[in-house]
C-alpha cells in the first residue's frame, strides 16, 4: 500500500538531515556524530585518533594507548517550517588492550529521533589494531564495527487508518506502518596507514553486509554501501585533512562528496588549550556545506562545539548545533611533549621580549623544554623495551630536536638508527626464538655492552640463516663496535646443530625477554625448561635465582645460587656467585630473627613515639629522591644504601622498602651477565 504522503515527506526529511544535506538519501544516513568531528565537516577518516573512530573508521581504535569516554547532542537544522524537532545523541566508550600494543576495543550507542514520528537506534561493537609492524613501519591499522540497527515508526493517524493509492481512507489499519520496526545486522570496516610520521590515508566501509531495512517482509530496501576515502597531515598543533565520500544513494546512484578541513589546537602554560577548526564541502546535487568549530582542554577533559550549516540543496534552516563531553583516562604517551612542543611553536605570541612577563615566561618555557625531553626519552625507552625501534628512533630525534648538542642523545640515536634502519619492530620478540635473541642482541648494543650484542647477535642470526636482514645488522653492529663475532655464522659452527641444543637456545633467549620484562613466573618456568635439557646450565640457575629471589622465595633462590656456583667453571665469577650466596644467607637468617623477635615482643599499651633526633618526613623525601637519582644513573649500590639508609631511619616505609627491593633484584642479575 502506498502511505499517506506527509508521512513520506517526514522520513524523506528524516533521510535528509544528514551532514550532506540536499543530497537525501535512504535510512540510517550518514547524519554523523561529535562536536569536533562536525566541524572537520566529517572529513575524519584519515584522523580518527579518538574514540568517534568507532562510528567513522575502527581501524582508528588501533592508535588510542588509554581508555577515552565520549558523549554528543545534536540538533539537525535548526529552524525548519514545520517545526520538526531532530535529534541525534551518542555515547561511546574505547578501551586499549595492553596499553594499545593489543588494539582497542570500543563500544557506541547512538540514536536518531524525528519528534515522535521515527526512531533509529545503533549499537557498535568495535576492534582495531595494528598489523604488519615489520613491513609498514609507521604503522598500518585495520579494524571493524559489528552493528545492530533498529529502527520503528512511531504511532501516527495513517497507520491506524491506512490511504489507498487514490487518497482516499479504507477504515482499516495499515500493516506495514502500525507498529513498523526492524532490526538488522551490519558491519563496517576500516584501514589507515601511516605513510610518513605525521601523514595518514585513511579507508572506511560503511553497511558492508547493504542490509534490507525494508519494514515490510515482502518488500526491499537495501541499504547502500559507502566508501571513504581521506589523507590527513597531522603536527602536534595542526592538522589539514581531505575527504572524498562515495555515497549509495535510494535510487542505486552514488553521490560524490568532496571535503577539505583545517584543525588548529593553541595551548597556554596554564589555563588548558584551545581548539579551531573550520571545513569546506561540495559535491553531487548541489551539496555545498561549511562547517566551524571550537574546543577546550585542560587535564583530562575536553568540551567540543560544532556548527555546520548548508550552502546549497536544503535551504531555510539555522544550521546544525553539536555539543561534546570528552574524557580521557590515565596519561597518553605523546600528551606532553605535543604541548610543549606547541607552546615552543606560538613563542613569537607570548609578551615583548625583555619584559618582565616574557622573562617569566621564557623560564617556564625553559622547563617545559625539559620535560618534553624528558618525555621524549621515557617514549623512547617504552618503545624500545617493545622492540618498536622505528617509533623510538623518531622520538630520540625529537628528543635531540630540543637540545642538538646533547653528546648522550646523539651516540643513542646513532646506535638505534643501526638497529632500526634493518629491523623497525620485532612484533614476535616475546614468541620466537630468533626475535628473542635478536631483540637482547639489540638491547645489549644500546647500552654499549658490544662484545655480549656482537655474541647474541651471531647466535640470532644462526637461527635464521635465510633472513639477510639478520647478518646485515650484524655486520653494522661489529662495524660500530670495531670487534669480529668469534666464529663467523657463513662457517655453521655457531648454529646449533641439535635439538637439544636448539631447545636450550630457544628456551635462553626466551627467557632473557622474559627477565627483562619482569615476568619471573615465565623466567621460572623456561630455565626448568633448560634444565630439563642440560642439567648443568650455569645461567638457567643465575636466572631462575634472580627470579625466585623477586618472587620472596628466598630459600629455593639461595638452592639454585649454590647450584650455580656448583658448576660455574670461571673463577672471577665463582667469587661473585659466593658473594650472592652469602648475602643470601644473611637476608634470610635476618627474615628468620626478626619473625622469631615478632612472635614474643609485646604488644605497646600505647603508640610508640618517634625516637629523638628521627628524620622528619622532609629529610626521608629528600634522601628518598636522592635515590631515585642515583637509581636513574645506574648507580645501584649506591641508590641501595640510600634506600637502605631509609630504612633505618623510618623501617616501615614502604616507597623505601618497594625500591630497595626492586634495586637489589636488578644488583643481582645486573652481576649474573
Amino acid at each position: 500500500m502506498k502511505n499517506h504522503k506527509n508521512l513520506w515527506l517526514a522520513l524523506t526529511l528524516a533521510a535528509a538531515v544528514c551532514e550532506n544535506a540536499g543530497v537525501a538519501r535512504a535510512a540510517y544516513d550518514d547524519v554523523g556524530v561529535g562536536a569536533r568531528v562536525t566541524g572537520l565537516g566529517s572529513a575524519f577518516t584519515a584522523v580518527a585518533d579518538d574514540v568517534y573512530a568507532v562510528y567513522y573508521n575502527p581501524a582508528g581504535l588501533g592508535t588510542l594507548d588509554r581508555p577515552m569516554l565520549a558523549t554528543t547532542y545534536s540538533r539537525l537544522h535548526m529552524g525548519l517550517s514545520d517545526d520538526s524537532s531532530l535529534q541525534n545523541s551518542f555515547v561511546g566508550y574505547s578501551h586499549p588492550v595492553a596499553n594499545g600494543r593489543h588494539g582497542s576495543w570500543g563500544a557506541a550507542w547512538n540514536r536518531f529521533s524525528l519528534d515522535s514520528l521515527y526512531t533509529e537506534n545503533s549499537l557498535f561493537a568495535s576492534y582495531g589494531r595494528r598489523l604488519f609492524a615489520e613491513q609498514f613501519p609507521h604503522g598500518f591499522y585495520a579494524g571493524a564495527s559489528l552493528k545492530l540497527l533498529s529502527r520503528s515508526l512511531g504511532n501516527t493517524d495513517v497507520a491506524d487508518n491506512a490511504v489507498s493509492n487514490t487518497g482516499q481512507r479504507l477504515n482499516t489499519a495499515d500493516p506495514v506502518l502500525q507498529n513498523a520496526s526492524k532490526t538488522n545486522m551490519d558491519v563496517d570496516l576500516g584501514f589507515l596507514y601511516r605513510i610518513r610520521p605525521r601523514l595518514t590515508a585513511g579507508l572506511a566501509v560503511q553497511h558492508l553486509m547493504e542490509p534490507n531495512i525494508a519494514f515490510a517482509s515482502n518488500d526491499s530496501d537495501k541499504l547502500g554501501r559507502n566508501m571513504k576515502l581521506g589523507l590527513a597531515w597531522q603536527t602536534a598543533w595542526t592538522s589539514v585533512s581531505g575527504e572524498f565520500d562515495m555515497l549509495k544513494a535510494p535510487d542505486g546512484s552514488t553521490d560524490k562528496v568532496g571535503t577539505l578541513a583545517f584543525e588548529k589546537w593553541l595551548p597556554t602554560l596554564m589555563y588548558g588549550s584551545f581548539g579551531l577548526r573550520a571545513s569546506l564541502g561540495a559535491g553531487s546535487r548541489e551539496y555545498r556545506q561549511m562547517s566551524a568549530g571550537l574546543s577546550y582542554r585542560i587535564h583530562r577533559l575536553q568540551l567540543d562545539y560544532g556548527f555546520n550549516i548548508p550552502l546549497g540543496g536544503l535551504q531555510g534552516t539555522m544550521g546544525s548545533h553539536r555539543m561534546g563531553l570528552t574524557y580521557r583516562f590515565g596519561t597518553a604517551r605523546g600528551a606532553e611533549p605535543q604541548l610543549a612542543e606547541a607552546i615552543l611553536e606560538n613563542l613569537r605570541e607570548l609578551a615583548d621580549v625583555g619584559s618582565p612577563e616574557f622573562r617569566a615566561q621564557s623560564e617556564e618555557l625553559a622547563l617545559y623544554k625539559r620535560t618534553a625531553q624528558q618525555e621524549f626519552l621515557r617514549q623512547a625507552r617504552v618503545d624500545t623495551g617493545e622492540g618498536r625501534f622505528g617509533e623510538a628512533k623518531e622520538k630520540l630525534n625529537q628528543a635531540l630536536g630540543l637540545n642538538p648538542k646533547d653528546q648522550r642523545i646523539q651516540q643513542s640515536l646513532e646506535r638505534m638508527g643501526i638497529a632500526a634502519d634493518v629491523f623497525p619492530a620485532l612484533p614476535a620478540f616475546r614468541t620466537d626464538p630468533a626475535q628473542a635473541a635478536l631483540y637482547e642482541g639489540v638491547m645489549d648494543f644500546l647500552a654499549g655492552r658490544d662484545k655480549d650484542a656482537v655474541r647474541k647477535l651471531t647466535y640470532a642470526a644462526s637461527l635464521q640463516p635465510a633472513d639477510e636482514r639478520y647478518e646485515r645488522l650484524l655486520q653494522a653492529a661489529e662495524r660500530k663496535a670495531g670487534l669480529t663475532r668469534e666464529l663467523p655464522v657463513a662457517t655453521g659452527v655457531t648454529a646449533p646443530t641439535l635439538g637439544r641444543e636448539k631447545a636450550v637456545g630457544a628456551s635462553l633467549a626466551l627467557m632473557e625477554v622474559a627477565l627483562r620484562e619482569s615476568d619471573y613466573p615465565k623466567v621460572v618456568k623456561l630455565a626448568d625448561e633448560v634444565l630439563e635439557l642440560d642439567a648443568q646450565n650455569v645461567l638457567a640457575f643465575k636466572r631462575k635465582a634472580t627470579a625466585l629471589y623477586a618472587q620472596k622465595n628466598y630459600e629455593e633462590a639461595l638452592r639454585n645460587l649454590r647450584s650455580a656456583m656448583k658448576f660455574e667453571r670461571d673463577g672471577d665469577e665463582r667469587k661473585r656467585l659466593k658473594s650472592y650466596v652469602d648475602a643470601m644467607v644473611a637476608l634470610i637468617e635476618r627474615k628468620a630473627r626478626d619473625k622469631d623477635e615478632a612472635s614474643v615482643r609485646p604488644l605497646p599499651m600505647k603508640p610508640e613515639e618517634p625516637a629523638k633526633g628521627g628524620a622528619s618526613p622532609q629529610e626521608i623525601q629528600r634522601l628518598y629522591e636522592a635515590g631515585v637519582d642515583l637509581y636513574a644513573q645506574s648507580r645501584l649500590s649506591e641508590a641501595a644504601n640510600m634506600f637502605q639508609r631509609i630504612l633505618t631511619l623510618d623501617p616501615k616505609n614502604a616507597s623505601a622498602q618497594r625500591a630497595l627491593r626492586r634495586v637489589q633484584a636488578e644488583i643481582l642479575q645486573g652481576g649474573q651477565q
